[in-house]
């Protein structure tokens, strides 16, 4: 009988155990019970989420919006209305911010890479061209995967932790990922170089900065469909620093890339605005496969 007894008593206090642990991710994101729950959300999209070390909490999917991106917006219902014709776009909703497009930035290439630029450009439609590492379905690099003003490339997932920040990208042009190492640590001495590079970054007040070094030449710097028109090729000496400022429902993205062997100086690019997906966007896996290279448009001659 006491056996019996005892073992009802380890059930009954594994059960209140079990209760006692669990609870709702809403309850656990503070959101009221029947609400979605949404990872990394701020409460009334204005408020900064912060981390319990006290950093911003930069996790959550995040994607172009209006007013970052040309290829579509959102309307009144949040469906996405995409616009790949260029024709008249919509008004804005009453009290919705008109829509602008900040101009791009162009690095100042050497006299001799700049011949090598405009010799792509010869043979690009737009800032399209087969001649493009994407087509070929080659990660795209820093910092293009993270600021190209193509959407998918900037549709991602942010994972953070104290000690690393995983950013995963849906299409870029691939789904890949990339991780910011937040331990302390240095770049390794005896690196290899790599499409996404070796990244280690740190917080400066509520902006996370990065530091990129060990990306290898095979990617370019923009194109695709709304890119950059020069920001092209690059040598295996390019050196990035990001910053990634969060305010409320939405990511700042600033870059600073070197390149002493074929920039005069350094290239600031334009910001790159991201806006939080909220509880109901979520990443997608996406695979690439380049057999529509021959479709694209070439230059009339």
């Amino acid at each position: 009988m006491s056996c019996r007894l005892m073992s009802r008593a380890a059930v009954v206090a594994s059960l209140i155990a079990f209760c006692l642990a669990w609870t709702p991710a809403g309850a656990q994101n503070g959101t009221p019970a029947g609400k979605p729950p949404c990872i990394g959300c701020a409460t009334d999209g204005k408020t900064t989420p912060r981390a319990a070390d006290g950093h911003p909490d930069l996790s959550g999917y995040w994607l172009s919006e209006a007013g970052s991106n040309h290829l579509f917006e959102r309307s009144d219902d949040g469906s996405l209305l995409f616009d790949f014709g260029g024709g008249p776009r919509p008004a804005p909703a009453a009290g919705a911010p008109a829509f602008t497009r900040p101009a791009l930035s162009e690095p100042t290439y050497k006299p001799e890479y700049l011949a090598k630029v405009n010799e792509i450009i010869k043979n690009s439609a737009g800032t399209t061209t087969d001649n493009d590492p994407e087509y070929d379905c080659k990660p795209l690099g820093i910092p293009r995967a993270m600021a190209s003003r193509d959407s998918e490339y900037t549709n991602l997932q942010i994972v953070q932790t104290p000690s690393l920040v995983a950013i995963l990208f849906e299409g870029a042009p691939y789904s890949t990922y990339r991780v910011i190492y937040m331990d302390g640590r240095q770049h390794p001495k005896d690196l290899d170089s790599s499409y996404l590079g070796n990244t280690i970054g740190h917080w400066d007040g509520d902006t996370l900065v990065t530091d990129v070094v060990g990306l290898n030449d095979e990617t370019w710097m923009g194109g695709g469909v709304s890119g950059q028109r020069y920001a092209r090729i690059h040598s295996d000496q390019e050196h990035v620093v990001e910053r990634l400022t969060r305010q409320g429902d939405t990511l700042t993205y600033d870059a600073t890339v070197d390149d002493p062997v074929m920039f005069e100086k350094p290239w600031v690019i334009s910001p790159k605005v991201l806006h939080h997906g909220g509880p109901s966007d979520a990443i997608i896996e996406l695979a690439c496969t380049n057999e529509d290279k021959g479709h694209i448009v070439k230059p009339a001659r």
